[in-house]
């Protein structure tokens, strides 16, 4: 028993502990993983959202680009054009709140001042930047391919510029992860040599056509000396970055920490001809008074140095990105978890998802920068419910714990039942080496007097005739007593192995116990013990269905019992009584006056091998399978054996047996057989 308590300790108990413990403790970083998880799920809804917004405002410069196209191919001239663009242009392209036209050399045809306070303001704010003669904090943005160029004086710059960039493509692509990923989705380090090389040819191409750039041009730096001129351009030919800004939100979970609040939308100074540069097409952003400006352009091939442009109306721009945000692909849990916004560069919200919804905007559970097109907005994200994820971890913590604990208290259940299994079975294995014991001293017993008795008798040593009944009977009762044994061992290892009992007929109760009665009376008589047979309720006979010998052998076994216990008196009783349900039954009492029996011992003297006292150190015969078989025999006759204290003292047993439907319904016979 011990060695089995610790193979299951040291193989089932402890290792099912330990996964326990690991189990706990796996349920305990359940939160900061769902975190993890949402947190993902949410960056990648918000980075589509700022790809999709960048995509809008790529399609609105596209259409900026053919709606100029379409007014070119109206006008007569791209001078005529360039005179009353802003009219044209404000009248054909929503977006449009001031169009502007510019050559290279720093000339601004349009807007007029003369054209309302919308064109005044726009000449007061960008005449200095757009005529390059100052350098200005700005954010350009071009297209991954920009438009082909006319053949003109450009065109070998280009094509040496396309040359180049093949080259430094490869560079740029074998640069360090941390470098390409803090463009993120905006411009990436490809691009910002590209433009730096086209730049540099732009420049160099300005130095060698100095002289007739003066000539023509009417502004300051056509009056420059030639050599200051090249020193200009050659200190211009890269634009001064400035100090990174800091983000107007700051996102609850962010994936690199060192930048959580820096942007990376950079400004560079620059002039809007060193902006432009080689491209046909573009976009730029400045902050004039803490206020976005944000302006496309584009430079049409035939023009020569005429380049049209526009500055976009906000409000416009940001009702056509609000279809965005409400028709965003939110994922699993949908617009019941998550509320999206567009933020400015205040951090203010100008779009959306969900109507009347309100959260401290400046601190949403992740963002996205939009990028160049629209520096400082960035697309955010808002729990709707942020005690969910702690509700969610809560509950598979709780559901884990209690899985865990269900599992622990089976395998410590399944322990328990296999250590009381195992008890049982040794407890078993004990009362059957006992049973061995008894069986062995009881058979050797009966047969050591039989056959003392027996050799006397053949020798002639007994001459006296009632000597000689005396010790005939003594061989007789020993006989019986070896008989008695010998079957009951039988009976058990027959109903053991499950086979059917004897066939059941017709009988009567009354005659049964009469015959057993007077059997054992001789017996009984000679060891000292008086016995008492009556009958009650005035029956002669108890008729039932039922094996015959199977009953007799029940109430002998009954007898035998209270022979061992019944200190000298013996009652035996048959009566019957009326059962619920309008039937009787025959009950047979066998009435002792022994010690009785424990009230903690009556589940266990039914039990098969089971006995008080041990045999051999009380003096007691017996083999513990008496009442065992007398039961099971009840039993299986439709019956039971009960026992009761007797009144006085003693012990009490009873078989009752059901009654044939004839009998149960018969009045008593009114011949009554008193005590005998």
């Amino acid at each position: 028993m011990r060695r089995s308590a610790w193979i299951f300790l040291a193989a089932i108990l402890l290792p099912s502990l330990a996964l326990a413990w690991l189990a706990v403790r796996s349920a305990r970083d359940q939160q900061v993983i769902l975190e993890h998880q949402q947190a993902i799920i949410s960056q990648n809804i918000t980075d589509a959202l700022a790809k999709k917004v960048q995509s809008q405002l790529d399609d609105s410069r596209s259409a900026f680009v053919q709606t100029t196209q379409q007014l070119l191919q109206k006008s007569s001239s791209p001078g005529a054009l360039a005179k009353n663009f802003n009219r044209e242009l404000r009248g054909t392209w929503k977006l449009a709140e001031v169009g502007f036209a510019v050559d290279l050399n720093g000339t601004i045809y349009s807007p007029s001042p003369s054209q309302g306070m919308m064109a005044k303001t726009f000449r007061t704010e960008n005449s200095r930047f757009l005529g390059n003669r100052e350098n200005v904090p700005v954010f350009s943005q071009y297209p991954q391919q920009a438009l082909n160029l006319p053949q003109n004086g450009l065109n070998t710059a280009n094509a040496n510029s396309t040359t180049n960039a093949v080259m430094f493509q490869a560079q740029a692509q074998a640069l360090p992860p941390q470098r390409q990923a803090q463009s993120g989705n905006h411009m990436t380090q490809m691009q910002q040599i590209q433009r730096e090389l086209i730049r540099n040819q732009e420049a160099a191409q300005a130095r060698s056509a100095s002289q007739q750039t003066a000539a023509q041009s009417g502004n300051n730096v056509a009056h420059m000396p030639i050599q200051q001129q090249a020193a200009q351009s050659q200190s211009g030919d890269q634009m001064a970055q400035m100090e990174p800004v800091q983000r107007q939100v700051v996102p609850q979970k962010n994936f690199a920490p060192q930048q959580s609040n820096v942007s990376t939308t950079v400004p560079a100074e620059s002039d809007f001809r060193r902006v432009i540069g080689a491209e046909t097409t573009g976009a730029l952003a400045r902050f004039l008074e803490d206020k976005l400006r944000l302006m496309v352009w584009y430079r049409p091939p035939g023009a020569g140095r005429l380049v049209f442009g526009a500055q976009i109306s906000q409000p416009n721009l940001v009702q056509s990105l609000k279809p965005l945000v409400e028709s965003a692909d939110l994922g699993y849990g949908g617009t019941a978890n998550y509320c999206l916004a567009i933020l400015d560069d205040r951090g203010a919200p100008v779009a959306v998802s969900r109507a009347g919804f309100r959260a401290d905007w400046k601190h949403p559970f992740v963002a996205t920068e939009i990028g160049e097109a629209l520096p400082h907005w960035e697309a955010a994200l808002y729990l709707v419910d942020p005690q969910q994820i702690n509700r969610s971890a809560s509950t598979l913590q709780l559901t884990l714990a209690s899985i865990v604990l269900t599992l622990i208290a089976a395998i410590v259940l399944g322990g328990w039942l296999m250590a009381a299994d195992v008890r049982r079975k040794i407890r078993m294995a004990q009362q059957k080496t006992d049973f061995v014991s008894n069986v062995s001293h009881e058979l050797k017993t009966p047969l050591t007097s039989i056959r003392m008795f027996a050799d006397m008798l053949a020798e002639g040593r007994v001459a006296e005739p009632e000597r000689q009944t005396n010790y005939l009977r003594i061989i007789s009762a020993e006989s019986a007593r070896l008989t008695r044994l010998i079957n009951n061992v039988l009976d058990f290892a027959r109903m053991e192995r499950g086979a059917p009992s004897g066939e059941r007929r017709s009988c009567d109760l009354v005659e049964i116990v009469r015959e057993v009665v007077d059997t054992c009376r001789p017996h009984l008589e000679t060891v000292g013990v008086a016995l008492a047979f009556e009958i009650e309720n005035k029956v002669e006979t108890l008729p039932l269905v039922a094996d015959r010998d199977a009953l007799a052998q029940v109430i002998l076994n009954l007898l035998s019992n209270a022979e061992k216990y019944g200190r000298h008196e013996i009652l035996v009783r048959v009566r019957w009584e009326k059962q619920p349900g309008s039937f009787r039954s025959g009950c047979v009492d066998v009435l002792d006056r022994g010690p009785g029996i424990p009230a903690k011992k009556l589940d266990a003297i039914f039990q098969p091998f089971h006995r008080l006292d041990d045999s051999l150190a009380s003096g007691v015969s017996g083999s513990g399978l008496g009442l065992t078989l007398a039961r099971r025999m009840a039993r299986d006759n439709g019956g039971d054996i009960t026992y009761s204290p007797r009144a006085g003292g003693g012990s009490c047993f009873t078989l009752t047996l059901p009654l044939s439907a004839a009998q149960s319904d018969d009045k008593p016979n009114e011949n009554v057989r008193t005590k005998r």
